[in-house]
């Protein structure tokens, strides 16, 4: 677990969390386990917390809600999460609750795959992917079988089962990808339109601190500010410069929750000349100031 000096809220790794075997201890970088056993054994996950590593979590029984970024996702039978490094989240579970979870690093899983290969998957290339997908009864056995082989490699440790691990973690993400854009599609946002746009946020991720003019996204793109504002508000109603502003406050939030910055260097740290001009915009877009969004987060942790 990190232990910065201005860490607010915990950063966990994969050796913080009891595994179903003591004597397995040794492993940091991948993690499998039913939900239930997790959730029972990690009491600590309910406050909020990030991570330096991947989490996949299939809910097969109860309900609830998790918390990711400060949205509220429903909990119960068939919803997939899916959450990068750097986010933070939380969840107020049912006793009942159920369903398999596992964690991977990047360079575990990249060890048998080029460096781009995570970002290709949609739910992997930025910050604004959405982290929730509702499965179908026949998806959910598909993921699951998956699950259970890749439990079965963990649990045997035959020879090469790291190996086999990713290449069912692969294939899951292949199926889950499917999904992930069929559900888009049906929303009528197309292979092109989806590519394109998360080209855009993942330049956006990149360079979000620069506070670069919109400009400079679309000569990156080789596309005009007018076809990069169409894109926008065909697949997600937005401008780009909404785009951005976003990607700054997701930032400011989770810097003014997850640290003990002051405001004034929060501003800084996101390349803000003006603390004031900070907080207008941070009111703008969430309604508080920065100081009573740190209040208000506080409360809940407490």
């Amino acid at each position: 677990m990190c232990t910065d000096s201005k860490s607010k809220l915990p950063v966990y790794d994969i050796s913080n969390f009891d595994d179903y075997n003591e004597s397995l201890k040794f492993e940091s970088n991948f993690y499998i386990r039913k939900f239930c056993e997790h959730v029972n054994e990690n009491s600590f996950t309910e406050k909020p917390h990030g991570h330096n590593f991947y989490l996949i979590l299939l809910i097969t029984k109860g309900s609830g809600v998790h918390v990711i970024d400060f949205l509220e996702y429903d909990v119960f039978p068939g919803a997939m999460f899916i959450i990068s490094p750097g986010q933070i989240h939380h969840w107020n579970l049912s006793n009942d609750i159920d369903g398999y979870i596992l964690f991977f690093t990047k360079d575990f899983f990249l060890l048998d795959f080029n460096a781009e290969k995570l970002a290709r998957f949609p739910f992997f290339n930025s910050t604004f992917s959405l982290p929730f997908m509702d499965l179908s009864e026949e998806i959910q056995k598909d993921i699951t079988s998956k699950y259970l082989l890749i439990f079965k490699e963990y649990k045997q440790r035959s020879s090469g089962y790291p190996e086999m691990i990713r290449i069912y973690l692969n294939a899951m993400f292949i199926e889950l990808s499917r999904v992930y854009v069929d559900n888009l599609e049906k929303d009528h946002i197309y292979n092109y339109d989806l590519s394109q746009l998360n080209r855009f946020e993942a330049l956006v991720d990149k360079y979000f601190r620069m506070h670069r003019p919109i400009t400079c996204y679309s000569k990156k793109m080789n596309i005009t500010d007018r076809q990069l504002s169409y894109l926008c508000k065909k697949t997600v109603n937005k401008k780009p410069s909404e785009i951005l502003t976003d990607r700054i406050i997701l930032e400011a939030k989770r810097l003014i929750i997850h640290s003990d910055l002051s405001i004034s260097s929060i501003a800084t740290n996101l390349n803000f000349n003006d603390d004031s001009y900070f907080i207008r915009i941070f009111k703008k877009i969430t309604l508080q100031t920065p100081e009573q969004f740190r209040n208000s987060q506080f409360k809940n942790v407490m």
